[in-house]
């Protein structure tokens, strides 16, 4: 089981790492299937199940604080993972050896150390972009599984 915490994205650095910082909001399941879209698309609904609350609250909710009420806005901003879990969330091939292996960009495997590369020549793994690829089945093209990803309902 993977542990999964939340903690609030204010806390100061010497803070961070102490248990009172982080809160453990539940675990998802290490899945193995032959089927991979089946454990690709039970990890994202599991994700989906652990953070519906923070999607229902996407117009803000009233946070009582040292008494004094803040208006707050729950977000999931970073996660913190290694390749083949950020592999899990992004949908991407987990394989280094894919044609396009890098989670944020869509630049070939053997340009990744080519430092000519102009802005122009890169083309960001944005949400839109990648919806786009997978509404129109050409998601093979930039090594995208076929499985809606979660966060992109996200607020």
């Amino acid at each position: 089981m993977h542990p999964i915490y939340v903690t609030l994205g204010n806390i100061p650095i010497w803070r961070r790492n102490k248990l009172d910082a982080k809160q453990l909001l539940g675990y998802l399941p290490i899945l193995t299937a032959a089927k991979k879209d089946l454990v690709r698309e039970v990890f994202h609904k599991s994700l989906r199940h652990l953070l519906e609350p923070i999607i229902s609250l996407k117009d803000g909710v009233d946070l009582l604080v040292n008494n004094e009420n803040f208006w707050f806005y729950p977000r999931v901003s970073t996660i913190i993972a290694d390749w083949p879990e950020a592999a899990s969330f992004c949908l991407v091939y987990k394989s280094s050896n894919s044609n396009l292996p890098c989670h944020f960009c869509l630049v070939k495997k053997n340009d990744l150390a080519n430092t000519d590369l102009s802005s122009d020549d890169i083309i960001l793994r944005t949400h839109d972009e990648m919806c786009k690829h997978l509404e129109s089945h050409t998601q093979t093209s930039v090594c995208i599984e076929s499985v809606p990803n979660f966060f992109w309902e996200l607020p």
